[in-house]
């Protein structure tokens, strides 16, 4: 038995929570939804990447290692060849905060303690080792006015900063870490920086252009700053608040490039700094720019020297509140810039956007690894020229962030004024979005020559790129595949939720590579047989490693030959029919384009898949599916229900496009299929993992992920396949075993338990829990009336993340239920949309008809094994630091949002109607 118990604490528990009200309070901005950290948080629990397989997983995959380590050895100069390292995984680091930049035009991460890390500014590329860079800084002095000696003068960042021998030694960089706050929820973060000792405080807001349906601004690399300024004493103070930057990423292959240029830009009101310079050889502009008010003076630096002591920048700032015009001479292959805003700030005061920042980089056209063609970036298209791009971009940041702002509250604001939704859920579907600008993602304007270079590109999809562009992201930031559509099929939800036109335009683009074949034969790594790197009547695995040339070459991923994988194209059938019938409302063009695809990848499966001509397809005995690691053998749950929901999605599009031959045989065939289906693997209480695997009686946690995705957008279609009581045993099962019995039930649902509650450990990935497919599951048992334990199954997932691992805004694949991780930073992750398009369409979340049962949603849950031990025995709290989590705080704002909601305002979720 498994159940909810709420967590709030009682009026006279005494909790982290608690001893905020004895601090002096935050500002509201600090005290709304989302992810909270002061500045000394610290995991609470220690993780590491997945290193230590068990003895017999490491004899069964000796000549896999054998194979995989000559491939290795042959890049160990160039590792960002290597598709996957797996043998130098990445290690996450706990600091990550809402990342800058629009969606596919690189991103530039930011540490929630200050400071800028993590570029991604190559295409598909994040530098994940990049940590703060010492010269991209926020800095505040403070002094009484007329006077040349600064109360207070320091740099705004509380992270723990290498600096090289000499570098910047006269900054001071020794902000305290108790004296900032944070709170990210994307695409906005708010950081307030406190100043005791003249009883002022600053409140940074972090803005980047990024809503839903908008196919403009949202691809723009650019981010907005503005700070309020918060003047307690009875002093009248002179505030100067200075924004610094340095060429280059952080990586010396880039911060030595040389040809570092910079001159200043005004128009508009708005006066800045642009720095031309280069990234891997590829052309990229940095520009800062303030808004000109009357009332302050603005200056600009156009050099100071990133590597030097930082002496006369800061001895300048400090005399006169001003950033100098130069503080040092320009070297050619290094160069930082500035803008500073000064103003007085009366006593007694508070001044919202005093002062406003942007930054944008403009890298308008760029390659990939291996250079073969160049690519213009989408936000091209909205400028006259591409001369002077930074000093636009920046320009219209600062005249425009007010409407994107107004955008962000009109998509976000129904939802978290939402009475019933639990915060942490509101917190966590706004910031898994961090993918979307952080995940590799690259948004590209179409050009007349791909068609030669990609003759099996159809004037369907060129047409649809003419009008969105092309677009990819990356499957993990460790992964470097672009759009590896297994992957894809769980996260396609945030996309086709948010902007469905570049979902249409994704699925078109794969439907044109079905017919597709790359004849090179491949010897694969895990099973050591050769094949082409890509068949015909094949989805692709991935369109390529951006180390290389995606689009070019795909299939990078050469582990397996998924040529024999049989999720593929099953996804891939079902994934068009949601497409269809929700995005297009039923558009027969897009019918017409994918549905001959659709028929030759069903005929194929039934030529090549059914052995037994019994109409269920069948496993071959190796991993042959997403769980690339988890060997399937005969009929399995995860395929045979995937093959169930592409079968009756075939017969339905066949009969639409009057092909009834192929209808009535597709028909004949389900009826076959659904009774093998129930008679080889329904036992009385769920579908075993498979026939004759070592995991065969296994509880697999996506074992009817064919029936959850076709219910998604066609309950009645999904009904007929698999009868309604075993779906719902299934998930019973699945929640009482791979829930409840995994990690005290708090750590979201492992992907495979054996019958007696313990894990399955027969292969790796066998006893992970994958926090995307935890998503999904969570969104299924929303379809099937289960509210609360989808949000109890989906809570562990965030929670073990967001709140007690340190993986915030880098979400895994995979979390261990003690010590390990795998693959930071991943695409599968984002279908935790999947629960909010279940929540609209089965409960009409947000319409004036809701269904009455969200409102039994308990507020903060967390699924515990019976019996429950009380709430004062757990703590979601950090012992460390205030504001860990983020739901139990902030009572009055709870309260707040009842009476907005009370009072008739709109709660819905703010998610465009296709």
């Amino acid at each position: 038995m498994c159940r909810a118990v709420i967590t709030a604490p009682k009026k006279n528990e005494t909790t982290a929570d608690n001893k905020m009200s004895s601090t002096p309070a935050l500002p509201a901005t600090l005290t709304g939804i989302g992810w909270k950290a002061r500045g000394d948080r610290r995991p609470k629990e220690r993780r590491v990447p997945f290193n230590r397989p068990t003895p017999r997983q490491v004899f069964d995959a000796l000549p896999f290692v054998r194979r995989y380590f000559l491939y290795w050895v042959r890049h160990v100069h160039k590792k960002e060849k290597l598709f996957i390292n797996t043998f130098e995984p990445l290690q996450h680091k706990p600091y990550y905060g809402v990342p800058c930049g629009g969606i596919g035009a690189g991103s530039i991460g930011r540490d929630f303690r200050g400071g800028f890390c993590k570029f991604g500014l190559r295409p598909g590329l994040i530098e994940h080792k990049i940590d703060v860079i010492p010269a991209d800084q926020f800095i505040l002095s403070i002094r009484e006015p007329g006077s040349t000696t600064p109360i207070f003068q320091k740099v705004l960042c509380a992270a723990t900063i290498e600096r090289a021998n000499g570098q910047l030694t006269a900054w001071d960089f020794t902000f305290k870490q108790e004296d900032l706050h944070y709170r990210g929820l994307y695409p906005r973060s708010w950081t307030e920086y406190k100043v005791p000792s003249c009883n002022l405080s600053v409140t940074l807001r972090q803005v980047n252009p990024v809503f839903p349906n908008n196919y403009k601004e949202t691809s723009f690399p650019t981010t907005a700053f503005i700070f309020d300024v918060d003047n307690k004493s009875n002093v009248e103070y002179e505030v100067s608040i200075a924004f610094v930057f340095r060429n280059g990423t952080g990586k010396r292959r880039s911060d030595l490039a040389a040809d570092c240029t910079a001159e200043n830009f005004e128009e508009n009101n708005i006066a800045g700094v642009s720095l031309q310079h280069k990234i891997d050889k590829m052309n990229c502009t940095y520009g800062l720019a303030t808004r000109v008010k009357s009332d302050q003076i603005t200056s600009l630096c156009r050099s100071f020297d990133p590597c030097g002591n930082g002496l006369t920048l800061w001895q300048h700032l400090a005399e006169t509140g001003n950033l100098p015009g130069e503080a040092d001479l320009p070297y050619p292959a290094r160069l930082g810039v500035g803008v500073c805003v000064k103003g007085v700030v009366p006593p007694k005061s508070t001044r919202s956007d005093w002062a406003e920042f942007s930054l944008a980089w403009d890298m308008p056209k760029v390659k990939f690894g291996d250079g073969r063609r160049e690519y213009k970036r989408r936000y091209t298209r909205f400028f006259d020229s591409l001369e002077g791009l930074a000093a636009k971009l920046c320009t219209a940041t600062l005249l425009d962030y007010s409407k994107w702002e107004t955008k962000i509250n009109e998509w976000q604001e129904p939802l978290l004024r939402h009475s019933y939704l639990p915060e942490w859920y509101k917190a966590a579907l706004f910031n898994e979005l961090y993918y979307m600008t952080d995940g590799g993602s690259m948004w590209f304007e179409y050009d007349e020559n791909w068609s030669r270079e990609e003759p099996h590109l159809s004037p369907y999809t060129q047409a649809l790129m003419k009008r969105h562009g092309r677009f990819g992201y990356l499957e993990s930031w460790e992964y470097r595949m672009v759009t590896t559509y297994d992957v894809h099929f769980y996260a396609s939800y945030a996309i086709a939720s948010l902007w469905p036109d570049l979902e249409l335009t994704i699925q078109a683009e794969f439907t044109d590579q079905v017919g597709h074949s790359a004849e090179k034969e491949i010897r694969f790594h895990m099973e050591g047989d050769k094949a082409p790197l890509k068949s015909r009547a094949r989805v692709p695995h991935d369109l390529g490693n951006p180390a290389q040339d995606p689009w070019l070459l795909t299939n990078a991923y050469v582990m397996h030959d998924t040529g024999k994988w049989k999720d593929l194209n099953l996804k891939f059938v079902l994934t068009s029919w949601r497409d269809y019938v929700i995005l297009t409302e039923k558009n027969r063009k897009f019918l017409d384009h994918v549905y001959p695809a659709v028929k030759l990848l069903i005929n194929d499966a039934l030529d090549c898949w059914d052995q037994d001509r019994d109409g269920m397809i069948e496993n071959f005995g190796k991993a042959d599916q997403t769980y690339d690691a988890w060997q399937m053998e005969g009929v399995s749950a995860y395929c045979g229900s995937l093959w169930l929901g592409a079968l009756r999605v075939a017969e339905a599009m066949a009969e639409e496009c009057g092909d009834i031959e192929s209808s009535i045989r597709y028909h004949q065939t389900l009826v076959k299929a659904k009774q093998v289906f129930i008679d080889k693997l329904w036992n009385g209480a769920y579908f075993n993992f498979c026939e004759r695997s070592k995991s065969r009686d296994s509880v697999m946690a996506d074992q009817l992920c064919g029936i959850w995705f076709l219910q998604s957008c066609s309950p009645e279609m999904a009904a007929e396949l698999v009868p309604t009581e075993k779906v719902s045993k299934a998930l019973a099962t699945i929640y009482e075993l791979n829930v409840c019995k995994f990690g005290d039930g708090k750590m979201g649902a492992v992907n495979g338990m054996r019958p007696d509650g313990t894990l399955d450990r027969a292969y790796i990935q066998a006893d992970e829990m994958w926090t995307g497919v935890t998503y999904a599951v969570a969104a299924f048992m929303i379809q099937q009336g289960e509210l609360q334990r989808g949000f109890d199954t989906a809570f562990g997932s965030y929670d073990s993340c967001f709140e007690r691992f340190g993986l915030q805004f880098q979400t895994p694949e995979a979390i261990y239920e003690k010590k390990y991780y795998r693959a930071i930073g991943y695409m599968r992750p984002l279908s935790i949309w999947a629960m909010q398009w279940a929540l609209e369409r089965f409960y009409k979340l947000g319409k004036i008809d809701e269904h009455t049962s969200i409102q039994g949603i308990q507020r903060t849950t967390l699924a515990v094994p019976s019996p429950c031990p009380s709430s004062n025995n757990r703590s979601l709290v950090d012992s460390q630091s205030e504001g860990y989590c983020s739901e139990e705080r902030d009572e009055s704002n709870r309260e707040s949002n009842q009476v907005l909601t009370d009072s008739g305002l709109s709660t819905s979720s703010g998610r465009a109607e296709i």
